[in-house]
């Protein structure tokens, strides 16, 4: 797949056929995102054209309405790789700005569709909003099309137990821990995607080192002890991790922090990116009256987890 970074650089002249435009923010790319994707990809096959996938970044709410922006499920770069391994010929992500948030629906439709990619087709879910304070919506987008000549598809909503599928609703189940849920509508593992940073050290002297990630995105479980799968260079390990202010060694900490012990690891991944899929959580994280104690329990943690892993 290729990846465009800015609408100035993409050049609708070099793709072949007519264009098939899938849009959205695809935060989380979740089952009813990779039914949009999907649904482009294969129009685009159909018609011997090109998926475009076009994406934004930052969050439009981070430049419209800052303080109601809400924790992203994924990184751009995590929100890149899953649109990818969906089969889209060309990512196109659009550098969301004040002026972009100024737009009315129809100049978007004009500058950014007609002008600036010449789509042929448009792929959005039921519920898209586009333009100026959102004021543009799917009556908007079909009649531009007419002007503009471009065809609209447009996908239903899909729903879980009565509830719309949507980010908001994931992102409440992972921060409150209901990763099953979560994972049902992601239609994959939940996972954390992050850059392994310079950490306490303590983990070595417990006998179990640890890489402390700094996540890429901002949703994360709440506290506690979790089975995992790691992913470091295109291979899978098993290990374990730590999500919580470490209360044993200083009960008034407020900041969170993630520690990953990978079992039998011994490379150094500082500053190195690493992906972690939560399997169960086994425990919440506690206050332990010595680091000793801390100790025992974490080798006890350990072989519950190995088994659970290699269920």
């Amino acid at each position: 797949m290729e990846i465009i970074s800015g609408l100035s650089k993409f050049k609708k002249d070099k793709y072949q056929g007519p264009l098939v435009v899938a849009i959205g923010t695809f935060d989380g790319v979740h089952l009813a995102h990779q039914a949009i994707i999907s649904a482009a990809v294969k129009k685009a096959r159909e018609l011997n054209g090109t998926s475009i996938i076009l994406t934004f970044s930052p969050h439009p709410l981070k430049v419209t309405n800052p303080q109601k922006t809400p924790a992203l499920l994924t990184s751009l770069d995590h929100r890149i790789r899953l649109i990818s391994e969906l089969n889209a010929d060309v990512c196109l992500i659009a550098n969301f700005r004040k002026w972009f948030s100024g737009l009315t629906p129809e100049a978007f439709c004009e500058k950014i569709l007609k002008d600036k990619i010449s789509a042929a087709w448009i792929v959005v879910g039921e519920k898209f909003n586009f333009g100026n304070k959102k004021s543009g919506d799917i009556e908007n987008l079909k009649s531009c099309g007419k002007r503009f000549n471009y065809k609209v598809e447009v996908l239903p909503l899909l729903a879980d137990n009565g509830f719309i599928l949507s980010s908001s609703l994931i992102r409440r189940c992972i921060e409150t821990g209901h990763l099953e849920k979560a994972e049902t509508m992601l239609g994959r593992q939940f996972s954390v995607l992050g850059t392994v940073k310079k950490g306490s050290q303590r983990g070595n002297k417990l006998g179990f080192p640890t890489a402390n990630i700094d996540p890429h995105q901002e949703a994360v479980p709440p506290e506690g002890v979790y089975a995992v799968k790691a992913v470091f260079q295109g291979t899978l390990y098993d290990g374990m991790l730590n999500i919580g202010t470490r209360p044993t060694f200083d009960h008034t900490a407020k900041e969170q922090v993630i520690e990953l012990h990978i079992f039998d690891f011994d490379k150094n991944i500082y500053k190195e990116d690493i992906e972690v899929f939560f399997i169960e959580e086994t425990r919440k994280e506690k206050h332990f009256s010595s680091p000793d104690l801390l100790r025992k329990q974490i080798a006890k943690d350990a072989v519950k987890i190995r088994k659970i892993l290699q269920k």
